[in-house]
C-alpha cells in the first residue's frame, strides 16, 4: 500500500536546480507532504498535474521566459482545486495584489500564497503556511507586510475604523459588518475606503485582492502594536438578569472594560467618583432616584464622562429629558450592544 496517498501532494516549479532540490527536501521533511514531481517550466508542470493528483504547487516567481504568477494562474484555471504559493526574493505590495487578484470576467483565478524564499528554511514553516491557507484561504509572508508598513507613518485608527478593521480581518462581509456595527452598508464601504488609504493599499475599488491585503495588514498591526485605549465603563441598573446578559457581551469586546456594576443611583455616583470611567450606562428607573437626577449629579462633577441612558420606554418625553440632563443618547434596552456604545460615544470624524 502506498502511504504517500495520505499525504499532501506537492508540485515544485523552479528552474534553478539547487534551489528546487533544497525545497523538495524541506517539503518531504514535513512528514505530511510528498513531492509528486518537479518542473522547470509551465509545460512540464502541466504534464505532471495531468497525471498526478496534486494539492499544492510551490512556484518560483522568476522562471526562464515565464513569470510564476502567470503560470500559477493558468494551472489554477485548469485545476481549480489546486492551491498555489509563489515564492521569491522580491518584496512588493504590487506583486501581492497581482498574486491574490481574481478576475472572474477574464477567467483569471487568484493564487493563495506569497512567501519569501529566504523563509523556506524549515518543514514546519511550509506546513504552517499550507494550514493557514486551508483555514483562511490565503497567506502572505509577514515580513512583506513589515517591509511595506512604516507604523509610525500610519494615521491612528478611530474607534469605528478599528472595529470595522477587526471585523473585516475576521472574515466578515460588508453586510455582516454593518449589522454588528449597527450602521448602513454605505457607511461600512466609506470606512473601508478610509482604511485602504491609511494602510496604503492602492488598486481598483472592485479588486478583491485589496481586501486580502487589508485583512492581513490589520492582523499584523494588532500583533505588533498596542490597540487603542481601552474604554472604562460603569453600568448602573438594578435588573440582575439584564446586568448579567450585558456584562457578558461587553466582556467579549476588547475595547471596553467594565470597572463597576451598580444597582442604585447613589452607588453608581460613588463608583464614577472612584473609578473615573470614560462611559456611564444608566437606567432611567432606579430604586433610590430616577436616572435623570443621577446623570445630572455625575456630569456636574465629571463633565467629560459620556453618559448613555437606557430604558424599555424611549418616548419623546424621555428622550427630551435625557438630553436636558446631559446624556448623549437614550436607547431602548434591546438595542444596547458594545458596538452601539462605542459608536455613539466615539463616532467617526468625517
Amino acid at each position: 500500500m502506498n502511504n504517500n496517498l495520505n499525504l499532501i501532494q506537492v508540485l515544485i516549479l523552479d528552474d534553478q536546480l539547487v534551489q528546487r532540490e533544497g525545497i523538495a527536501k524541506i517539503v518531504e521533511a514535513t512528514g505530511k507532504m510528498h513531492v509528486v514531481g518537479v518542473a522547470t517550466n509551465g509545460e512540464e508542470a502541466s504534464q505532471i498535474l495531468h497525471t498526478e493528483t496534486t494539492d499544492l504547487a510551490l512556484i518560483d516567481l522568476v522562471l526562464h521566459g515565464e513569470r510564476g504568477t502567470s503560470v500559477g494562474k493558468e494551472l489554477r484555471r485548469m485545476y481549480p482545486d489546486l492551491k498555489v504559493i509563489i515564492y521569491t526574493r522580491e518584496k512588493s505590495m504590487v506583486l501581492a495584489a497581482d498574486i491574490f487578484r481574481e478576475r472572474k470576467d477574464l477567467a483569471q483565478p487568484g493564487l493563495q500564497g506569497y512567501i519569501l524564499t529566504r523563509n523556506i528554511s524549515s518543514s514546519q514553516y511550509i506546513q504552517n503556511v499550507f494550514d493557514h491557507i486551508l483555514q483562511s484561504g490565503y497567506f502572505i509572508d509577514p515580513d512583506i507586510l513589515r517591509w511595506h508598513y512604516q507604523w509610525a507613518e500610519i494615521e491612528p485608527l478611530t474607534h469605528r475604523e478599528e472595529e470595522c478593521a477587526l471585523l473585516l480581518a475576521a472574515g466578515l462581509g460588508n453586510a455582516e459588518i454593518a449589522r454588528q456595527m449597527v450602521i448602513s452598508n454605505r457607511r461600512v464601504e466609506n470606512i473601508i475606503s478610509n482604511l485602504y488609504l491609511k494602510f496604503k493599499i492602492t488598486g481598483y475599488p472592485g479588486d478583491p485582492s485589496r481586501r486580502v491585503l487589508l485583512a492581513e495588514g490589520v492582523k499584523l498591526l494588532y500583533s505588533s502594536r498596542i490597540p487603542l485605549k481601552i474604554l472604562k465603563i460603569v453600568i448602573i441598573d438594578d435588573n440582575e438578569e439584564y446586568l448579567t446578559h450585558l456584562s457578558r457581551e461587553i466582556k467579549m469586546d476588547h475595547r471596553l472594560q467594565i470597572v463597576a456594576l451598580a444597582k442604585s443611583g447613589q452607588m453608581g455616583i460613588d463608583y464614577v467618583a472612584q473609578k473615573k470611567p470614560d462611559i456611564v450606562l444608566i437606567d432611567i428607573h432606579l430604586p433610590d432616584m430616577d436616572g435623570f437626577r443621577a446623570v445630572r449629579q455625575i456630569l456636574e462633577e465629571f463633565p467629560n464622562v459620556k453618559v448613555i441612558m437606557q430604558s424599555a420606554d424611549t418616548s419623546i418625553t424621555y428622550q427630551q429629558e435625557a438630553r436636558n440632563s446631559g446624556a448623549i443618547a437614550l436607547l431602548p434596552k434591546n438595542k444596547i450592544s458594545a458596538s452601539a456604545i462605542v459608536g455613539i460615544c466615539f463616532p467617526d470624524t468625517e
